[in-house]
């Protein structure tokens, strides 16, 4: 089964928030769950900044900072990504991290072609993201050296790229293609674009409904925030049956008047939301990953202003606290909207399936709160840190200190 899929955006450089979105961007690709990892780290980033030999980068983080440094100066940063389905990806022997680190090493030279960048000017970062049902690479490059901002890259390019990647990755299937529908030998020479597309049209004929799932899937991938988190790779092999009769058990003991608002809510249901809560955590590792990263970057946060490690366990704890207030929130918002539906439908019974639809919108919308701050914060952190490092004034310092104490209140 012969089926490529190539998508490639940006975000215009001059819009406010895309040095955020890039920045987020990159920490997403390389550290959200089926992110291939490199050995022995906790991301799966690699490529390269200039020419030479392919690099594990030790952190994320460096990567990510020079992608949003680039932003402020106006450089586009094209996100793509490349994606097959599982049986092409296994013909194709792309089944662990060194094979597709090889595979766009040898590709990466046609993105550049097309989108007009030189390969001495390219910079380059990648993530194998090893999804069950679609296999892929996304891609983040840029010109290194780029005079002239751009607002608008004609769609033909990505097209064109796909066009490319199809003739170098399946010149064998394509030349059987040829032999099997009697082709010239002369049409063997060249592969052209009208072959290629003969060829993929096909393979869509043969395999309708594979292409479409493909094609719908990459839709949902390279989004410009975070809630790109496909829940079937999130949630992939979780059963959501306990979460789901726990959810529901609590809206049964919610007070019939009042605000659904943690602090005002009676003891024994909020010691109800812990208990979801604490099973959450259980039950999607990824939630209890994302706490403690965020505890963990808070609580180097505070250590840049406070010396004494003793207080290390002190910083860590009140930002897991932190978190579970606005996760008990969250829950109180879905029990919110399943009290509005049965207000609407009198006597409405709600079935297994619609339980544990509510149950992954809960667990979707907990994510992308985590995904989002924990991506704040590891910028706040940056920006603390080479502030700090420079020779700031004592007044400065503690006015940095208060503007990063006064949006960890906020979140």
């Amino acid at each position: 089964m012969s089926i490529l899929m190539y998508k490639q955006r940006f975000r215009p450089p001059n819009y406010k928030k895309t040095p955020k979105c890039n920045y987020a961007h990159i920490r997403y690709i390389a550290t959200r769950p089926g992110a291939s990892k490199n050995e022995g780290m906790r991301h799966g980033l690699f490529g390269k900044l200039y020419p030479g030999n392919l690099v594990e980068f030790e952190t994320w983080q460096e990567i990510a900072r020079e992608v949003r440094e680039l932003s402020y100066k106006k450089v586009n940063i094209f996100r793509s990504v490349i994606s097959f389905t599982p049986q092409t990806a296994a013909e194709l022997s792309l089944k662990d991290h060194k094979a597709w680190e090889d595979y766009i090493e040898k590709h990466i030279a046609i993105l550049a072609q097309k989108n007009g960048i030189s390969l001495k000017n390219l910079s380059w970062v990648c993530a194998h993201h090893n999804e069950v049902s679609h296999p892929h690479i996304h891609v983040v490059f840029w010109d290194k050296n780029q005079k002239t901002m751009k607002n608008f890259v004609k769609p033909e390019v990505a097209d064109s790229i796909r066009i490319q990647l199809i003739k170098e990755t399946f010149a064998d299937k394509i030349a059987d293609y040829c032999k099997a529908k009697e082709n010239s030998k002369s049409a063997l020479k060249e592969t052209t674009d009208q072959l290629v597309k003969d060829f993929d049209d096909y393979m869509k004929s043969i395999y309708p409904k594979e292409y479409k799932y493909l094609k719908e899937l990459v839709g949902k991938i390279d989004e410009d925030d975070l809630a790109a988190i496909p829940l079937d790779g999130v949630l992939n092999g979780i059963n959501l049956s306990p979460l789901s009769v726990r959810l529901f058990q609590l809206k049964d003991i919610m007070p019939k008047k009042g605000r659904l608002y943690y602090q005002l809510l009676p003891k024994e249901v909020k010691e109800a939301i812990d208990e979801l809560i604490a099973d959450l955590k259980q039950s999607v590792p990824y939630i209890k990953d994302l706490i403690d990263e965020y505890a963990e970057i808070k609580s180097k946060l505070a250590m840049l202003y406070d010396t004494d490690p003793e207080n290390i366990n002190k910083h860590k704890d009140k930002a897991v606290d932190e978190m579970d207030k606005l996760i008990a929130n969250k829950v109180l918002g879905v029990v919110k909207t399943i009290l509005n539906k049965e207000r609407e439908l009198s006597n409405v019974e709600f079935t297994e399936a619609r339980k544990i639809y509510y149950t992954e919108q809960m667990v979707y919308e907990i994510l992308i709160m985590l995904e989002q701050n924990t991506s704040d914060l590891n910028m706040d952190y940056d920006d603390a840190e080479k502030a700090m490092s420079t020779e700031l004034s004592k007044r400065a310092k503690k006015e940095l200190y208060l503007n990063n104490r006064d949006k960890s209140m906020e979140k």
